[in-house]
């Protein structure tokens, strides 16, 4: 047992953050009793993003996405009556050299660990920020409703959420014309092979989506990607015209880590890559040695993309929360440090996809073998992910009801 108070701040409660605040949490449970967790996010919910193309064309679907945060550490308290563990809806501004932070909503948190899990931005509807869970839901159905009333679609990306939100917009609404803008010469990651991609491209095609590789649009600057319903013509590279009615823009996230600038003029560092990524050591902590206690976790780091998989940000999660653990149990925020034994990222990167193209096709990689083409990928996909995007399990971490 120990009488410690032990103050530990996550901000970003997605797949980089939401393991790892429970796993901290249930340690005052467990003979740390003054233990608090707080959880910072800007948003009221956590939005499983992942489920984001089937949500959009299921409405019943797409208001299970949304996860209340309030709630989520209360199984955590040692006193209910008394609560320790937090969440406070705000952003974060700046982290300080003093171990506090300054929060949008006015406030001041110090702070004993820190894990920075903020992510990074996805275009809508990949990403949705609203004041409130049923503000957030309600912008999402408005999606399906435009696409009801739309007579084309428009999907500019041909990643694997580019592939997901064509083949099931065409799925569920076989007679609109979909069209599947991508950039480069074949679709899905690189890192995978391009059995994967061709036949990705020959599925979307069976339900009627018009694939065009090779092609960069040019998007006028002030150009916004909110799924409305509006009449809008883009010119690719090539010259040609493409007029949608409703528009996706499924490329690259953006990292924002302008929080940390403060804190690099004051200790006359750069703790971040040209992109706005972390840099981080093997165990996850922030690459500067005065910052020990710092964690990066998931896209906000600077672990390669092959690294930010969600599946990969819940590993990167449970490490880093071993590793605070283990620094709580050694005492060293208190600057004890026998015996710490820290655990070290091994650099491992996806190399298994599953790719969903309407509710009955799909590609899948795993074990270095590709299912593209082959009805065999149909099956497993429809097996591991189709059916629910695997939002099941993410329900499981949740206390019941908190995306109802």
């Amino acid at each position: 047992m120990s009488s410690r108070n032990i103050h530990v701040v996550v901000v970003g409660c997605s797949a980089g953050g939401l393991g790892l605040a429970k796993t901290v949490a249930a340690l005052a449970k467990q003979g740390y009793p003054n233990l608090q967790v707080t959880i910072v996010d800007k948003n009221a919910y956590t939005y499983y993003m992942i489920g984001a193309p089937f949500g959009i064309v299921n409405p019943q679907f797409g208001s299970r996405l949304f996860f209340r945060l309030d709630s989520l550490l209360t199984q955590f308290e040692v006193d209910k009556d008394n609560p320790k563990h937090q969440f406070i809806q705000a952003a974060l501004l700046n982290v300080n050299h003093d171990k506090t932070l300054d929060l949008s909503n006015g406030q001041t948190l110090s702070f004993d660990y820190l894990v920075l899990a903020t992510g990074a931005t996805n275009n809508f509807p990949a990403n949705i920020s609203a004041p409130s869970i049923h503000d957030a839901r309600a912008q999402l159905n408005q999606v399906y409703e435009n696409l009801k009333q739309a007579s084309s679609v428009l999907v500019i990306g041909g990643g694997a959420v580019g592939v997901e939100i064509a083949g099931e917009v065409a799925d569920a609404f076989p007679s609109k014309q979909v069209t599947l803008v991508h950039s480069g010469s074949r679709l899905l990651p690189l890192n995978f092979k391009e059995g994967l991609s061709n036949g990705a491209v020959t599925k979307l095609q069976k339900l009627g989506v018009k694939v065009v590789l090779n092609e960069r649009m040019e998007i006028p600057d002030g150009t916004t990607f909110d799924c409305s319903l509006r009449p809008l013509s883009l010119t690719g590279k090539s010259g040609k015209t493409y007029t949608s009615d409703v528009q996706f823009l499924a490329i690259g996230p953006k990292v924002h880590t302008e929080y940390l600038q403060n804190l690099e003029k004051q200790l006359g560092a750069a703790l971040r890559e040209k992109n706005g990524t972390i840099k981080i050591k093997p165990t996850l902590q922030v690459d500067c040695n005065e910052l020990s206690t710092v964690f990066a976790v998931g896209d906000v780091n600077s672990l390669p993309g092959g690294a930010k998989y969600y599946v990969k940000a819940a590993e990167q999660s449970q490490l880093a929360a071993a590793n605070v653990v283990a620094m709580i149990k050694a005492g060293y925020e208190q600057g004890t440090s026998a015996g710490l034994n820290l655990q070290r990222w091994n650099g491992s990167v996806m190399n298994m996809i599953a790719v969903p193209i309407g509710r009955s096709l799909g590609v899948l990689q795993a074990a270095g073998v590709a299912f593209g083409k082959s009805c065999m990928g149909d099956v497993l996909v429809r097996n591991a992910k189709s059916k629910d995007y695997f939002i099941s399990k993410i329900e499981s971490e949740f206390p019941s009801g908190a995306n109802h």
